[in-house]
């Protein structure tokens, strides 16, 4: 039996839709030890995009190989988090939006090892919050804010445990 790492966490974003009609745009993970995933749904419901979602959100995406059919990222992303427990004994999700854990929760539907999983909402912190009020241009493509969200993390708990 070889020893695992306790928890990693895992800080994520999405881009979605629109806050009534929501549907998957796109979702960034990242750690504090370089493990990156990003993945857009090629099939999200373009009719329900808001315009901020077109003229911001959709110029930002990647597409190519990071596009592909909502099935095959829910795979993809199962598949990644199921090598991380490989090493770690459980993940902790860390998001700053509700709508983005359900968002999460969706693409984990009928995960086997979802027990090993939790999701824990994190305020941001007013520096943070500044810089998203503010005018970046990789601001809301997932990847990026996910990353935003980890190094705010990261300040706020400089110099203590975090609550986690």
């Amino acid at each position: 039996m070889t020893n695992k790492k306790t928890r990693l966490l895992l800080f994520f974003d999405t881009e979605f839709t629109h806050f009534i009609d929501i549907d998957l745009i796109s979702i960034g993970v990242v750690s504090q030890h370089s493990h990156e995933f990003y993945a857009e749904n090629a099939e999200y419901q373009k009719a329900w995009c808001s315009d901020f979602v077109n003229s911001v959100v959709l110029p930002k995406l990647q597409g190519g190989k990071y596009a592909m059919p909502y099935s095959q990222l829910q795979v993809k992303i199962q598949c990644w988090i199921s090598g991380l427990l490989e090493e770690y004994a459980s993940i902790l999700f860390i998001y700053d939006y509700c709508d983005d854990w359900d968002l999460l929760i969706d693409l984990l539907t009928d995960y086997p090892q979802m027990d090993k999983i939790q999701g824990i909402k994190e305020d941001v912190s007013d520096l943070a919050e500044l810089y998203f009020l503010g005018e970046h241009p990789n601001q809301h493509h997932a990847l990026f804010d996910a990353k935003v969200l980890m190094n705010d993390f990261k300040m706020k708990y400089a110099d203590s445990e975090p609550r986690h």
